[in-house]
């Protein structure tokens, strides 16, 4: 009988280790780990033209892809315009990515003017958002759109070789600034979130000018 009262408790245990570790996987629990598995493509970029450089080809075919990735899970919640651009770099990328590998890309320029694009696609798309979010008073989520719309504002214009003139590089301080205070919810306006969401707009319609496919 005491053995029995001693067995139960381990008998319990070894039963419920067993249950959660085949208990099925949770909408919540797949998205998230889908979110954590593709990453903002910068980095791949990067390694890409590293990679590029190297000849490497095989290897800067694979970050490109990786980028791409990206892109298309933004595009699942973008708006209608957002998603034309991202849908049309996504495009790009990929024919990008075949061409690498096949050795048939020679030019460097080729590899950054398709990264200025997907970052500015990916700006626009935030843009969107937060003037989306904006709209709607949710203001934590406006902020951070409007930060990721400015960080891929400027990884684009990195890439295109553009230097900030000092007017610009105060107008992209002052939207960092706004969507710190909106994300950590310190005080703020509504007529400088209007501003600073309408200038990263302007900023990026700007760039778009100048950077999009001369055959286009």
């Amino acid at each position: 009988m005491h053995r029995k009262t001693f067995l139960l408790p381990i008998i319990f245990m070894f039963f419920f280790i067993i249950t959660w570790a085949f208990a099925p996987v949770t909408k919540a629990q797949t998205t998230q780990k889908s979110t954590m598995e593709v990453e903002e493509p910068e980095s791949q970029f990067e390694k890409a033209h590293e990679f590029f450089l190297k000849k490497d080809l095989k290897a800067a075919a694979s970050e490109i892809r990786k980028g791409v990735a990206f892109l298309k899970q933004e595009a699942g919640s973008a708006a209608k315009d957002g998603k034309k651009d991202l849908t049309a770099s996504i495009q790009e990328l990929e024919k990008l990515a075949n061409e690498v590998e096949k050795g048939a890309v020679t030019s460097e320029k080729k590899l950054k003017d398709a990264f200025v694009r997907a970052n500015h696609a990916l700006a626009n798309h935030h843009y969107l958002k937060a003037s989306e979010y904006w709209a709607k008073k949710e203001e934590k989520k406006a902020g951070h759109s409007l930060k990721s719309a400015v960080l891929h504002f400027e990884h684009a214009v990195v890439w295109s070789g553009h230097e900030f003139e000092t007017g610009e590089a105060i107008v992209i301080k002052d939207i960092h600034t706004v969507a710190g205070k909106l994300i950590e919810g310190k005080k703020w306006t509504s007529e400088e979130v209007s501003k600073g969401i309408k200038n990263i707009g302007n900023e990026i319609s700007k760039l778009g000018k100048k950077t999009e496919p001369k055959n286009k």
